[in-house]
């Protein structure tokens, strides 16, 4: 009976040993944020696919896009991926009664997230002015290794601002404290 008991005994305390260890490995800083120089050259990149917007360079906004997002893409993904934000950049600046938006007026940051314990990836939302309606276009960055913030993802939504600000992703980093 004993000898039964001494393994099951090992293998528990290697098992507790292991999760407490684990759990000393690495404590989670709650409040590590980005850089404040993090923050502004973000803010820097989003006011250059603005401007651009505002001026019709739909073709840099759509190269800076893909050399961000597109590292690992082969050539024929990187064109595709290229050719399909221009189109989309095109359809968005149509006037109206053509398009729904047209020329972009201005934008404004409306939220910064953060993601607990992370001072490298971050999150900032703008809402974009255009002659017909409104976007929001959510941005999210990550500072590389070489302490450089690059694009890690874009997106757009023509949802009603209230209601996008109000869905569970956009919420979690302020209430879960």
């Amino acid at each position: 009976m004993i000898m039964r008991t001494i393994p099951k005994l090992l293998i528990l305390f290697v098992f507790t040993h292991l999760i407490f260890s684990t759990l000393n490995a690495q404590n989670l800083d709650i409040t590590k944020v980005p850089k404040p120089e993090y923050l502004d050259e973000a803010k820097k990149i989003a006011n250059t696919f603005f401007e651009n917007f505002r001026n019709k360079k739909h073709k840099e906004n759509a190269d800076f896009i893909v050399n961000n997002l597109g590292k690992n893409w082969d050539e024929s993904k990187k064109i595709s991926e290229r050719n399909d934000y221009l189109a989309k950049f095109e359809i968005i600046s149509l006037k109206p009664p053509k398009g729904v938006y047209g020329a972009l007026d201005g934008f404004d940051l409306i939220e910064q997230g953060f993601l607990k314990g992370s001072n490298r990836y971050f999150r900032h939302t703008y809402i974009g002015y255009h002659e017909g309606s409104i976007l929001i276009y959510e941005f999210r960055f990550y500072v590389n290794s070489k302490a450089k913030v690059t694009l890690h993802y874009i997106g757009w939504s023509e949802k009603n601002p209230f209601e996008y600000m109000s869905t569970p992703d956009m919420l979690l980093p302020k209430y879960d404290n």
